[in-house]
Formats: C-alpha cells, sequence, structure tokens
C-alpha cells in the first residue's frame, strides 16, 4: 500500500511539472462598447483591435482598440461596410480584413479586401481575393497571408497574398468542407484546427508548411468543434470554445497543444461557453473577446461584450 501511495504521489508531481500548461485563471477585463460574434480581433502596436461582427439588422462595422492599463475599449475608425464572418490578419504593420459576410451584399458573401493603416488611422480598399469568401481563416505567415476554407465558390482552395507584390495568387493544396475554421501561425507551420460541416465539425488538425507547399497532420483535438477562438501562448496552442455537432452545443472548454511532444491537455475552462468569439495573445495573457452563447443565426441574438482574460499561474 505504501509503495502503491508514492507512486501516486509521485506520479501526480511530476504531472504538474510536465504540464504547467493547466495552470491557469480568469478574470474579467473590460468589456467592448458594442457586443459581436464573428468579429476579427488582432494586435497591432501594443493594442488589440476588435473589428465588424454580427449585428442585429446587418453586420457591423465598428472598430475598438485596447490597450492594457489605458482604460477601456476606445472608438476607432469603422470599416466602410460592416462584415462579420471574415478573415482579418495582421502583418507588416497594417492589419487586412478579406471576404465574409458584408453588410452590402445580401447575405452572400465578399471578395474585397480592407486595409487599416495606424499612420493615417483609416481603412482603404485593397486588392480582391479570387473570389468570395466567408467563415474562413486568414493568417500572417512567412511574410504573406494565407486564407483557408470557408465557404465560397473555391473554398476547397488556398489563397495567398504577397503585401509586397499587392498579388492574390490561388494554391491548389487548400482544405475541402471546413467552415468556421480557425488557424495560427508557429514559425513556417500554420496550424489549422477542427471546423467543417455544422452538423459535424472535426477535431482534425492539419498542419501547413510555407515552405514547401504541404499538409501534414497534426494531433486530434479531445473532441470536435467548429466557431472556436485560437491563439500562441509561449510556443503552445491554445483552442478556446466554440460548438460542437447536432445541435450546435456551445462549448467552454480551454485545450493547449504542446507541439513539441504533439500532447493537448486541459486548462481552466472558460467562464462561460461561447462560440464566435476571438482570442489574442498580448503581453502575459490570453484574451477572450466577444462572441455569443449561440451560433449560426443565433449569434446577432446571444452576442455579448464580455473579454475574459486568461493569466497562467506560473511562468513557463
Amino acid at each position: 500500500m505504501f509503495m502503491r501511495n508514492a507512486f501516486v504521489l509521485g506520479f501526480l508531481f511530476w504531472l504538474l511539472i510536465l504540464c504547467p500548461a493547466l495552470a491557469g485563471s480568469w478574470t474579467s477585463g473590460a468589456p467592448l462598447q458594442t457586443g459581436r460574434a464573428g468579429l476579427g480581433v488582432v494586435v497591432l502596436q501594443n493594442k488589440i483591435y476588435a473589428v465588424g461582427g454580427s449585428g442585429i439588422l446587418m453586420p457591423l462595422g465598428n472598430t475598438e482598440t485596447y490597450q492594457p492599463g489605458m482604460g477601456g475599449w476606445r472608438i476607432d475608425a469603422d470599416l466602410p461596410v460592416g462584415l462579420e464572418s471574415f478573415g482579418m490578419a495582421e502583418i507588416g504593420g497594417k492589419l487586412y480584413a478579406a471576404g465574409g459576410y458584408a453588410a452590402d451584399t445580401n447575405g452572400h458573401p465578399t471578395e474585397r479586401m480592407w486595409e487599416f493603416d495606424p499612420i493615417n488611422d483609416g481603412w482603404v480598399q485593397g486588392p480582391s481575393m479570387p473570389s468570395a469568401r466567408a467563415n474562413f481563416a486568414l493568417v500572417a505567415a512567412a511574410g504573406k497571408l494565407y486564407a483557408f476554407g470557408g465557404t465560397g465558390p473555391d473554398a476547397e482552395k488556398a489563397f495567398v497574398y504577397s503585401p509586397q507584390k499587392r498579388q492574390w495568387h490561388i494554391l491548389e493544396q487548400g482544405l475541402s468542407d471546413s467552415r468556421d475554421l480557425a488557424a495560427v501561425a508557429l514559425g513556417q507551420n500554420i496550424y489549422v484546427i477542427g471546423g467543417g460541416p455544422a452538423a459535424n465539425p472535426t477535431a482534425v488538425v492539419h498542419i501547413f508548411d510555407t515552405s514547401t507547399n504541404s499538409w501534414t497532420q497534426g494531433p486530434a483535438m479531445p473532441s470536435a468543434r467548429s466557431g472556436h477562438a485560437v491563439t500562441v501562448f509561449k510556443g503552445e496552442i491554445h483552442v478556446l470554445g466554440g460548438r460542437s455537432g447536432g445541435r450546435g452545443v456551445s462549448l467552454s472548454d480551454h485545450w493547449v497543444l504542446d507541439i513539441e511532444v504533439g500532447q493537448w491537455t486541459q486548462a481552466e475552462p472558460m467562464p462561460a461557453p461561447r462560440t464566435g468569439a476571438k482570442a489574442v495573445t498580448l503581453g502575459e495573457a490570453i484574451y477572450l473577446i466577444g462572441g455569443g452563447a449561440g451560433g449560426g443565426f443565433f449569434a446577432p441574438f446571444t452576442a455579448i461584450a464580455e473579454t475574459d482574460v486568461w493569466r497562467p499561474s506560473q511562468s513557463k
């Protein structure tokens, strides 16, 4: 009995040492001035930008910024047209908002892209994507923007944008039937996580190598989901919430992928279930912003303004 107890205590000790991602807690941050799901959230010059999202009657063009230690969210330059379920990323000191459902396209995806330059503090129209797309992931990696998945006529293909050439081109090596997925870049690789048909999302993790334009498969998530948020914190990938298949139950779980060992561990759950939110890392914290209790048609009616902040309990 003594040996068994000693073994269990030893195992638990090493589990705590080897899985520090599990140790963390949530606190409430400053709420957005306008609640929304399906928004874009990006960090630029130590500020968090929250852009667009779902409105009751039509997509929103609201832009708000938040800087830790500077009070609450502040109003910034609105998009020229409301957008929801679009792709947003930062590269070269500019923000890019592409595709999505626009307030002037009557429920159809758009191919337009908008650029925000903080020097001019305004949005201008940039080169359009090769075709319309919504519910996709836009990721900055290797000096370019990559658009994966979503809904649209060429959603099974990947679009790649070069800011230097101001041109898009098409990669045939895309993903089929992968809407409401999430993606992040780590080094030269892009991790494309979950998504799929609303009634049958996947737990699959695809890894795209930007140096070879080739795919490999990573460790699958413990459970399937779509509409989830994702961010990188200290070299590990955090997946937050989303919704399951079938009736689309919103989720509150929080999973962390250690890419070095290829293993998922469960971290402190979110304070409440939500889908259609976005997450970013700034300093020593993860900010989970907006979203709603319901997805799809219900997103505008359950949209929230909350910002929840996760911090590790110990330095890694």
